[in-house]
């Protein structure tokens, strides 16, 4: 049995937290051109804006890399111009999948709102940036 000194469960913990600033939202498959989309971490927050030139076949929706760490399925919620949606797993990654008419079509998906650099559900421990200002982060 080995055991991790200090030092090793440090870089694990940083590493970990950051994940939060690399694990985005992002259009998978798009019906239509998109206009616009982007990601709000501090507000959770992902939009979406695409024009589409007919509505979307059943078989065809445009789909969406929801990554759990930021929409956790009971803190998520979805508000579209029009159309209907469903979040589900494919391949073991969360996509949100919309059906829309044509024209422009937006979509807005909030997750769950947390303190930058925590865990979620565990706001007792510093994040990575406090860590690098206090310089307890080796890694930073």
């Amino acid at each position: 049995m080995t055991s991790k000194t200090v030092l090793e469960n440090e870089f694990e913990k940083a590493g970990f937290r950051a994940a939060e600033a690399f694990v985005r939202p992002a259009p998978i498959n798009v019906h239509g051109i998109v206009v616009g989309f982007g990601f709000d971490l501090r507000n959770c927050t992902f939009t979406l804006t695409l024009t589409a030139p007919t509505s979307t076949k059943e078989t065809a929706p445009t789909e969406i890399f929801l990554p759990e760490w930021h929409f956790p399925g009971s803190d998520t919620s979805v508000e579209v111009s029009g159309g209907k949606w469903a979040i589900s797993a494919i391949d073991d990654k969360q996509t949100l999948r919309w059906w829309h008419a044509e024209g422009e079509q937006k979509i807005a998906v909030k997750g769950l709102k947390q303190k930058l650099g925590t865990i979620a559900g565990n706001d007792d421990e510093d994040g990575y940036l406090r860590q690098y200002q206090q310089q307890i982060c080796p890694a930073m």
